[in-house]
């Protein structure tokens, strides 16, 4: 059987989320839906511990520098990588990886 052969209302079955999603996407503003992207980003990182440190660091002195903190959403592949950085840190932290000393 042919996938593009199926009937429009079998899918629409099939997928019991379709609604739902429908829902939140017309209820959840722009701005929510970026912070659950980076939510989502931030679970996805491949950085140790060690890494979201170092750029957690780099992440306060360009917010010192610029006046904002790093965006998740810039065009700037640096700039991304200390945004997620600085959150990987901050679930890391929030995790108990990090011994105080």
């Amino acid at each position: 059987m042919d996938v593009r052969e199926l009937d429009i209302d079998l899918i629409d079955r099939i997928n019991p989320f379709g609604e739902a999603y429908a829902i939140l996407a017309k209820a959840m503003s722009e701005e929510s839906l970026k912070q659950v992207a980076a939510a989502i980003t931030a679970k996805r990182t491949s950085l140790t511990p060690e890494e979201a440190k170092e750029l957690a660091v780099r992440a306060v002195l360009f917010k010192k520098e610029r006046g904002r903190v790093p965006a998740l959403t810039a065009h700037d592949p640096w700039e991304r990588r200390m945004a997620e950085g600085a959150t990987a840190f901050m679930r890391f932290r929030a995790e108990g990886r990090y011994v105080e000393q």
